[in-house]
């Protein structure tokens, strides 16, 4: 396999970045890199801290994920300044590591689907931002019904990239996407090549708790899982992998390497 594959740091709380360094060390015969965080409420010390990887990580491959903050700010606000200075710190950690991409959320709190216009308008402002510095930008499905903060449910997204410039793209993620009863497949084969990345999870069908893609808890069960790997290596076959497991002490190396292996034989299977 060409393309690496990454790994969100979200599966190590944004913290244990050597936990990462040596993962990636030990998975020889596979390329492997990261999809960084960048900030969240929870953690205001996350910005500081990953600057602080930048060197221990040269030369990894990555992918970026935009600010855990609210877009849907009112311009001329506080939360408007304070999420123009979040995101510019991003953009500048982007460029330090030497980022590929950056995915951006349409909204993080319940909105009203009236409200669907200017999450379009503030996604295009942060687009036009991003390609200035050279970033290309995706948009990720997200919200669900135990938040109630699903803005854009299945027709919408679909809709929402004919409205958006062609050169943004589209990210799914597939936990979120379970979460709404979305028929995965059939999204994967509408949007094609539009979509350029995929965050890879399973869950309960109830909370976003990022079971790995291939575990046997998930609502999906284990051959959806596979069927959906399959498709999004015929249908959109350059877009970025990145697998986003949950942190806690279930999640080891051993069954990380295995995740790994099988996405990538799941996808050499169809490319090959």
């Amino acid at each position: 396999m060409k393309k690496p594959i990454y790994i969100s740091t979200l599966c190590v709380h944004f913290r244990d970045y050597e936990f990462l360094r040596e993962l990636i060390d030990e998975c020889r015969d596979v390329p492997l890199g990261l999809e960084y965080g960048t900030w969240w409420n929870i953690q205001p010390e996350l910005p500081e801290l990953l600057d602080q990887q930048v060197e221990v990580f040269r030369g990894v491959p990555s992918t970026m994920h935009s600010p855990f903050y609210e877009i849907m700010q009112e311009e001329g606000s506080d939360g408007y300044k304070e999420m123009k200075k979040v995101f510019a710190k991003a953009v500048e950690q982007y460029h330090a590591f030497g980022c590929t991409s950056m995915v951006v959320h349409t909204n993080e709190g319940k909105f009203p689907r009236e409200m669907q216009e200017f999450s379009i308008k503030r996604l295009i402002e942060l687009d036009e931002y991003f390609h200035s510095e050279g970033i290309p930008m995706t948009v990720e499905n997200v919200g669900y019904p135990a938040k109630q903060n699903c803005l854009f449910d299945y027709d919408d997204f679909v809709a929402l990239f004919d409205k958006l410039p062609d050169r943004i793209g589209c990210l799914i993620d597939t936990g979120h996407a379970m979460l709404n009863n979305w028929d995965i497949v059939k999204l994967i084969k509408t949007l094609g090549t539009r979509i350029r990345g995929y965050h890879l999870n399973s869950n309960n069908g109830i909370g976003d708790i990022h079971y790995p893609t291939f575990d046997r808890r998930g609502v999906y069960g284990v051959e959806k899982m596979e069927e959906i790997v399959k498709t999004l290596a015929e249908y959109s076959p350059d877009a970025d992998i990145i697998l986003e497991f949950m942190f806690g002490p279930d999640i080891t190396k051993e069954l990380m390497l295995d995740e790994i292996h099988r996405t990538v034989e799941l996808i050499e299977s169809v490319q090959r």
